[in-house]
């Protein structure tokens, strides 16, 4: 999909490709950016504007009057934070190489190998071919999601051959605390960004494992692996490629802020309500009155909660707005549409019926 959205981007710049120039190799893992560079990136700059480099955007130094050339790419090394104003680059031949640059001033390019997959997510390239594509845009002020929030003993029903459902216990976090299935950008069918047949051929359960392993940190690989328990059966690889995608073009910055939202809904009165009434029947309308004692008047409206075999397997929680770390869940959940849902379910304790 953004291939073919890419194409005429190429197209328009094709007689500059044969001039880039790109002074080093790509930073490694191990590169060390500087502290105002909060986020690390892969691929290119293309300058579209003949914009100032600065040393310090913040005091807008700019030693030797240095501007980016337009029609030109220039090796990218980040951004200053996720939702980026500036991006930091490297230019040969300037003192000092390292410079920053409005983002607005020109294309953020990844390169991209023959399964469709960026470069920065470890594909493998069995063809030897290479093409350029943008880079996923942040989402906007306006941009809505749906974080799918799973009761995991209840979903072990169904799936009781599954490595996490085996090797669940009583003691494990997501006995009595929500699980994280996925953070979907909405509209519904808003996924599969720049991925190939090849790869979505891999996505069901039987071959998941064949999927590229993501980057993570280990702080966040930690998390991860404690609040997505399905990562054992490689559903944080599934959802990267279908959902993550589309969301960013880092699977850090992606699984990070998806975290950071179960972090708040786990510190709620939500899961306070489901840890006290584990064997219990609730509603619909209890659930909801715990979003809104927690996240505001209202929000609970925003929240379908979803049963099956007389048990609630899954919230579905509306969001809309800018995620970046520590967005308060209340303003996502106030901005986002109501939704409706009716369904009243037993909260499943660890264990097989």
């Amino acid at each position: 999909m953004l291939l073919i959205a890419a194409k005429g981007i190429l197209e328009d710049h094709m007689h500059f490709l044969s001039k880039v120039i790109v002074g080093a190799a790509l930073l490694s893992a191990a590169s060390v950016l500087p502290a105002a560079s909060q986020v690390k990136l892969e691929g290119f700059f293309l300058a579209e504007e003949a914009c100032p480099a600065f040393q310090s955007f913040r005091k807008q130094t700019n030693p030797g009057n240095v501007y980016v050339e337009r029609m030109r790419a220039y090796e990218l090394l980040g951004k200053n934070k996720s939702q980026a104003s500036h991006y930091f680059i490297r230019m040969n031949g300037v003192n000092p190489t390292e410079r920053w640059v409005d983002v607005s001033c020109g294309l953020h390019l990844v390169e991209v190998d023959g399964s469709g997959q960026g470069a920065d997510n470890g594909s493998d390239d069995s063809s030897g071919s290479k093409v350029i594509r943008p880079a996923v845009q942040g989402p906007s002020a306006d941009a809505e999601f749906l974080l799918a929030a799973s009761w995991q003993p209840a979903f072990c029903q169904t799936h009781q051959n599954l490595p996490e459902c085996i090797n669940q216990t009583g003691e494990r976090y997501d006995a009595d605390h929500f699980a994280l299935h996925g953070l979907w950008p909405q509209p519904r069918g808003n996924f599969w960004c720049g991925v190939t047949e090849a790869q979505k051929n891999l996505t069901d359960r039987e071959n998941r494992h064949r999927l590229n392993s993501i980057r993570l940190s280990d702080q966040t690989r930690a998390e991860l692996n404690k609040v997505m328990p399905g990562a054992q059966s490689y559903l944080d690889r599934y959802e990267w490629v279908k959902h993550g995608t589309c969301y960013s073009d880092s699977p850090e910055e992606y699984y990070a802020e998806s975290l950071d939202l179960m972090e708040q809904l786990n510190s709620s009165a939500v899961r306070d309500l489901f840890a006290a009434n584990i064997g219990e029947v609730l509603t619909t309308a209890q659930v909801r009155a715990a979003f809104d004692e927690t996240f505001g008047a209202g929000a609970g409206n925003r929240v379908q909660v979803r049963c099956k075999g007389g048990l609630i397997t899954e919230l579905f929680i509306n969001l809309k707005g800018r995620i970046e770390p520590d967005t308060p869940m209340s303003e996502l959940l106030l901005a986002a549409k109501p939704v409706q849902s009716d369904c009243q379910g037993r909260v499943d304790p660890v264990g097989f019926n």
